[in-house]
């Protein structure tokens, strides 16, 4: 495995392109959940709940 690593023959930029992207993704990632709102994160956290009890209260009010 450790002899393909070493031998990439100049292919080696498509190594750092992903390894770039997947570090600009976790960095804007990171960026966005620093820059986020509580009350948003909040509202977002509880939103499947929410959706469960109405669809709950639905089902009752059928019976």
């Amino acid at each position: 495995m450790f002899k393909q690593i070493t031998n990439l023959n100049g292919d080696e930029r498509y190594l750092i392109f992903s390894l770039l992207m997947f570090l600009a993704f976790f960095i804007i990632v990171g960026i966005m959940l620093f820059r986020m709102k509580k009350d948003y994160a909040e509202q977002m956290s509880q939103m499947p709940l929410e959706e469960d009890n109405e669809i709950n209260k639905m089902d009752t009010e059928n019976l």
